[in-house]
């Protein structure tokens, strides 16, 4: 019997470490280079070690930082400094969202996973297999193909795809059409991070991830997110409901008030229309008649 029930245990250990093995499996893993600045839901926290990442998370790495998002697939995402992104969701495959900054991608060859799309505010993209490096501001985006292919849309145009083979570069301005060489521009490579112009490669550190975020959290103030918030970026649509909470208290709500005319979506918010009376029960509806007496 005792041998039974320690079987038993055993059984269920291995089945519980599996389990949890497969649940980790499918997950991003964050392995900061200094401290980077995580957002989850309502949430702030400076993140120094590994973690997994969540849908949604809005990562921001400092003047002196770095970072590199590791998946279970072997894509590697490097992180330069004063780089800001997001984790977005989308219908096939994982998404991105580069507000700013610099990221590399490497993305190995297995036919069968889904592109990565990476949304910024000029251009969209998307990487089945190869290598890029992006540099995305507010107002321009730019990108070399190291390897591999891409396919670029305009964010006005997201039905028009034009694929991009390796070596090529392409730079787009707001309200500007796309460009497209075979060299990337000199101030391109010029402020380009270093350690970009060598392959990505996975962490020497096995990251041993934490489940959920670290317990050193605070809430997110309107600063953290006062870029995404005016991002020209779909994941934008998503916050009014995620950060409505931040509203009902100073000085997030003031600061809001104060720019309202970037964020008119959360006028409602600020300044909700009157609650329609409630009819008591029992009442008669009363016929309104739309006629003009004599």
């Amino acid at each position: 019997m005792n041998a039974l029930l320690q079987t038993i245990r055993i059984g269920i250990a291995l089945a519980s470490l599996c389990a949890l093995h497969a649940a980790q499996a499918g997950q991003s893993m964050l392995l900061p280079e200094g401290t980077v600045t995580l957002i989850r839901a309502t949430s702030a926290f400076n993140v120094d070690t590994p973690i997994a990442l969540q849908p949604g998370d809005l990562l921001a790495t400092d003047a002196h930082g770095s970072a590199q998002i590791e998946d279970s697939d072997g894509t590697i995402v490097a992180l330069g400094a004063d780089t800001r992104i997001a984790i977005d969701a989308a219908p096939h495959g994982d998404a991105l969202a580069l507000l700013s900054g610099w990221i590399k991608i490497a993305r190995p060859h297995t036919g069968t996973s889904d592109p990565l799309s990476i949304g910024t505010p000029t251009l969209d993209a998307s990487l089945r297999d190869g290598a890029a490096v992006l540099h995305a501001t507010r107002d321009m985006t730019a990108l070399f193909i190291e390897a591999g292919s891409m396919t670029l849309a305009l964010p006005e145009h997201a039905d028009a795809h034009q694929p991009l083979d390796g070596e090529h570069y392409a730079e787009r301005e707001t309200g500007k059409p796309l460009v497209v060489g075979t060299r990337p521009a000199t101030s391109f490579i010029a402020a380009m991070p270093l350690p970009f112009r060598d392959p990505l490669a996975t962490s020497a550190t096995p990251a041993k991830a934490k489940p959920v975020a670290p317990a050193q959290g605070r809430p997110a103030t309107y600063a953290d997110i006062a870029d995404w918030l005016v991002a020209p970026l779909p994941i934008r649509r998503g916050f009014v409901a995620r950060f409505r909470p931040l509203a009902q208290n100073e000085p997030f709500r003031a600061q809001v008030r104060q720019n309202l005319r970037n964020l008119p979506e959360w006028r409602r918010v600020l300044c909700p229309p009157p609650a329609m009376p409630r009819r008591r029960a029992g009442s008669p509806v009363q016929n309104q008649s739309t006629e003009v007496e004599s």
